[in-house]
């Protein structure tokens, strides 16, 4: 199996099961192992969470330089803090010291976005009422909200509450998101 596969598979991982990249990729690698050097299966099909199971999935940071990882690790985000999760009443996102709890009726759309992020890694508003919580320039989705959700007061928010009409997060595996939000509405 090649390097990128063995990534790809582990980045699945990372996202269905909330493991860090390192204990993913040696489980996958084991997997691969154990079926005798062939290609793991493909991962099921998304669905809509029960009422009270929540799916969680993991934010990309493969372009984010280690120092910034390391900051926003500190903050509670970072590879291994740095999530959304999903269940049948609610959109939680949580990157660092940015939380915002979005009710699902309030989800309007959800798509992949065409933003270039031109080299910028972090959470910062990028207009009115529109996050962007990301740690990669790939994986990106657009997250439509109306009426709009507010965050928690934070240092990203300058102690307020922000309003939020849309977030654009990297995710690890965006399209296992969408088809898991999109199934739900």
């Amino acid at each position: 199996m090649s390097h990128d596969k063995i990534k790809a598979a582990a980045r699945e991982r990372m996202a269905r099961t909330g493991e860090s990249y390192a204990a993913a990729r040696r489980e996958v690698i084991r997997e691969f192992d154990r079926a005798g050097n062939q290609a793991p299966p493909p991962p099921p099909p998304a669905t809509a969470p029960a009422a009270g199971d929540f799916l969680r999935f993991a934010i990309s940071y493969d372009g984010m330089d280690p120092i910034s990882r390391w900051a926003d690790a500190r903050m509670g985000g970072g590879p291994a803090g740095g999530r959304v999760e999903v269940d049948a009443a609610e959109l939680r996102l949580r990157m660092a010291d940015f939380k915002v709890d979005v009710p699902r009726a309030c989800v309007r759309a959800v798509t992949r976005s065409a933003l270039q992020t031109k080299g910028t890694y972090g959470v910062h508003s990028t207009r009115r009422g529109v996050w962007l919580a990301n740690g990669s320039a790939h994986g990106l989705v657009e997250i439509t909200i109306d009426p709009p959700a507010f965050t928690d007061r934070g240092l990203s928010t300058f102690f307020r509450r922000a309003k939020v009409n849309g977030l654009i997060v990297s995710l690890a595996d965006p399209d296992g998101f969408i088809a898991a939000v999109g199934a739900g509405r």
